[in-house]
């Protein structure tokens, strides 16, 4: 025999060896599978269906009166399905009454397994039902094996009443159940424990509510009486003054409910009217509504009609003789406040008229020209910051901005920090609908309306530095296009402006030459005024759009610094002596607060943005639209929106063939 095949004979005969030992094994494996779960079997079934065993005859007797109680006792057991073994007849005494337990005498189940005691009680059994419904509800497909592991896993884990299935967790049942049937099941539970609670808001004893729910017409028949029960006895609501209770919560009031009228205003002839009780003339009557209005302006720009009616109502309320409408027989008419709402209401619209620009849109969500061209027009708070904290950080600055004085304080490294810090908010009160006045914003957020700050926050909002773009810009380009309208002057007030010299800051003559080529009025954007002018808002008529204004002095009209109006009103001013950081300024209000390029500018405001500024989006346009009479029907429509004016993009296009020819 070779050895080949000796090698190949004791080869098979050690895999023969070993495939034996494997088998051996396994099959002791499966053995002891099958004991472990046949006993596990016979517990379940002596949980299930437990023994009890009653006390002797001789230890407890009860007269025969208390039969029912005991005999309904029992009822109840073989009702929650327990298989109670009843005693024999035999080794029950009678002494003058029949057996029962005795109410001190626990019941106890004593089961053995394995050499160790368990003694659960019946709730125990009730709880194990429980549980198994709710497995076979959820894992119908479940086997009763599982099933039982499953309880008894639960109950070895401590499990003592229903309310306890809620912590149970995925691990406690991961090596019986798989993860997904696993998941259903503690969502079961947990569903099985939720309560759920009601936030009953108290209503004083006074209250119409109390009255009417208190009231014989209206009543709750009893919880432990049918609907259809006999008994006429009723559960009266019992009234929450009865409930010991502190001072009742103080309700958030509006500006309207706590309007004050500026009675030191009015003039005099409505003051004595008012004390005495007498009707003011209509002239005074108008003077009266011209404060009221402008009082009223003060809190918020816009008041609706809702509002106006609150603060006219508490004037005709308090001073119903001389303001509220009566006739002559006395009768009050629709409340009495019909014809004072009226005035005040078209004041209101009146000085409002001028406002209605933009910014003023009556939209319910911020709209494509608000977002366009920001890279955070809404951010979210700062790592580590909450709402709480933020507000503490503007509270800072207010406080820091009124120590100092102003806007001295603007440089300081404190103010820096925290105006980074509270953007999110800044953001978030600006974009708050309806739009925030800015005398409101101003108050809240002071260092916002301070260059440094306008620069700051607009470079937050798009990634770009505004006033280094601009400069940069003119550098580059300024002197290309003041040399393309001396060469190519496309209109005569373009030839005007080129008459006029150079003397002037390359920007300003850039801007001038840019506004002439697009026929819009230098005023549309710039205004000029005598640097000794005290009160810019009192010597200018100053629209509501944003308008720089020039301080010029001097023969040469030098000028001496700036100012930004927006609504009327001074917002910001610079003692810098440049046209190039007013300019950035101006242009940065726009996108910090939500406007769009009037029309009297919006050529003009969109080059400086796309040449530059930098921030050229695909779609939308900052450009309000505006309205032109129709060549086909000849009535005034919308303009057709478009992402690029086109007498923008024309000029973009010359300009620079011009450039590769000038260079």
């Amino acid at each position: 025999m070779s050895s080949a095949q000796h090698l190949r004979e004791f080869i098979s005969q050690r895999l023969t060896a070993a495939a034996e030992e494997i088998f051996t094994e396994f099959e002791k494996t499966i053995v002891q599978y099958e004991e472990e779960i046949d006993r596990q079997r016979r517990l379940l079934d002596i949980t299930w269906k437990p023994r009890i065993n009653l006390p002797t005859a001789d230890r407890f007797i009860c007269n025969k009166e208390e039969l029912p109680a005991a005999q309904q006792l029992w009822n109840q057991e073989k009702d929650l399905g327990l298989d109670l073994e009843e005693p024999e007849p035999a080794q029950m005494k009678e002494e003058e009454g029949e057996l029962c337990p005795g109410p001190e005498e626990q019941l106890v189940l004593k089961q053995e397994a394995d050499g160790f005691m368990v003694n659960p009680t019946l709730p125990m059994a009730d709880l194990s039902g429980e549980v198994r419904e709710i497995i076979c509800q959820t894992l119908a497909h479940l086997s009763a094996d599982t099933t039982w592991q499953i309880i008894l896993k639960l109950q070895s884990s401590g499990l003592k009443a229903k309310e306890d299935l809620k912590y149970v967790q995925q691990e406690d049942l991961a090596d019986l159940l798989p993860v997904i049937q696993c998941r259903k099941l503690l969502d079961a539970f947990r569903s099985e424990t939720e309560i759920v609670t009601l936030d009953l808001q108290a209503v004083p004893a006074s209250s119409p509510m109390t009255r009417a729910l208190s009231s014989p017409e209206f009543s709750l028949p009893s919880l432990s009486t049918p609907p259809h029960s006999s008994s006429s006895q009723r559960w009266p609501i019992a009234p929450c003054s009865e409930q010991p209770s502190h001072s009742p919560p103080q309700m958030l009031r509006t500006w309207p409910e706590t309007f004050q009228v500026p009675w030191e205003l009015m003039p005099q002839e409505i003051r004595a009217a008012v004390a005495e009780g007498r009707r003011p003339k209509p002239v005074e009557r108008r003077q009266m509504v011209r404060v009221l209005a402008d009082e009223m302006r003060r809190y918020e720009a816009h008041p609706t009609r809702t509002q106006c009616l609150t603060v006219v109502q508490n004037i005709v309320r308090r001073y119903p003789k001389s303001f509220a409408d009566i006739t002559p027989n006395g009768l009050l008419l629709s409340g009495g406040y019909t014809s004072l709402l009226i005035q005040v209401k078209n004041r209101i619209e009146n000085v409002n008229r001028d406002v209605s620009f933009s910014h003023r849109r009556s939209s319910t969500k911020r709209g494509p020209s608000d977002t366009y061209g920001c890279a955070r027009f809404q951010p979210e708070l700062p790592p580590g910051e909450s709402d709480e904290t933020v507000e503490q950080h503007r509270r800072r600055l207010v406080e820091i901005y009124r120590q100092e004085g102003g806007a001295g304080g603007a440089g300081g490294a404190e103010v820096k920090a925290l105006m980074e810090l509270t953007f999110s908010l800044q953001r978030r009160h600006i974009n708050s609908l309806p739009p925030p006045d800015t005398e409101e914003l101003k108050s809240k957020w002071p260092f916002l309306f301070t260059p440094t700050y306008i620069y700051a926050h607009f470079e937050l909002l798009t990634d770009i530095n505004v006033l280094r773009c601009l400069e940069l810009s003119m550098e580059e380009c300024g002197g290309a296009i003041t040399q393309y309208f001396r060469e190519k002057p496309t209109n005569k007030d373009v030839k005007t402006v080129v008459s006029e010299g150079d003397d002037d800051e390359v920007t300003l003559r850039v801007v001038q030459l840019l506004m002439a080529h697009f026929e819009e009025d230098l005023t549309g954007l710039i205004l000029l005024a005598d640097a000794s002018a005290a009160d810019i808002e009192t010597t200018l008529s100053l629209p509501a759009s944003p308008r720089l204004i020039l301080h010029v002095s001097g023969a040469a009209g030098q000028v001496g610094g700036w100012r930004i109006t927006l609504q009327g009103r001074v917002i910001c001013e610079s003692v810098t002596p440049t046209f190039a950081t007013g300019l950035a300024a101006v242009f940065a209000i726009y996108y910090i607060f939500n406007l769009q390029y009037q029309e009297e500018a919006a050529c003009t405001l969109e080059f400086i943005q796309r040449r530059f500024i930098g921030i050229n989006p695909d779609r939308g346009s900052k450009a309000k639209r505006g309205k032109v009479v129709s060549k086909k029907k000849g009535v005034v429509v919308q303009k057709k929106s478009s992402a690029v004016n086109t007498r923008v993009s024309r000029l973009l296009k010359n300009l620079l063939d011009f450039e590769w020819d000038f260079i």
